[in-house]
């Protein structure tokens, strides 16, 4: 296993980019949006911070059951991605209200798809192996897993999906 990825937000408290990159971290997923309209208000200079130093960056947008071009349009205009940058949705329970649905996760991925020209990833763990159970078929196959399971194996990934990209554990 790899150990170079880290994912940041407002939450979190960066006093020394150095050490983290001496530490092995070559890549950084940070918050970006959530929602319709919350802006995590660390995420630009973090970013010009980060890649200044070299590292790979990313950022993910957290779900919620708010209209999801209004979410599409938060996150693709606040996280503004690179070609060279990873674009995440990130299916958790939401901490603003009901949980986005299979549909809208479904929205949301084909409206990305549309305006960037390739598909985010998906980060997620038991909601997400909730909402897709029992699916054979999905464009959401096509988008690369962040798969959420603290545990000592990755077990448990959706039939969805063959294997997992990333695994956070």
């Amino acid at each position: 296993m790899f150990n170079g990825v880290i994912d940041i937000s407002h939450h979190n408290t960066v006093t020394n980019w150095d050490s983290i990159k001496n530490d092995g971290v070559i890549a950084i997923v940070h918050k970006a949006t959530e929602g319709r309209s919350y802006r995590d208000k660390e995420y630009h200079k973090r970013r010009e911070a980060a890649k200044s130093r070299g590292f790979l960056w990313g950022s993910y947008h957290f779900s919620s059951s708010a209209n999801v071009l209004l979410q599409v349009e938060n996150y693709l205009s606040y996280a503004t991605p690179q070609k060279d940058e990873l674009v995440c949705l990130d299916y958790e329970p939401s901490s603003s209200g009901v949980n986005m649905t299979l549909a809208q996760m479904t929205e949301f991925v084909t409206l990305v798809k549309s305006e960037i020209g390739r598909f985010p990833v998906i980060y997620g763990g038991h909601l997400l192996r909730e909402a897709v159970k029992g699916l054979s078929e999905s464009i959401l196959s096509k988008c690369p897993l962040w798969y959420a399971r603290y545990a000592s194996q990755p077990f448990g990934v959706p039939d969805l999906w063959n294997t997992w990209t990333l695994w956070q554990y």
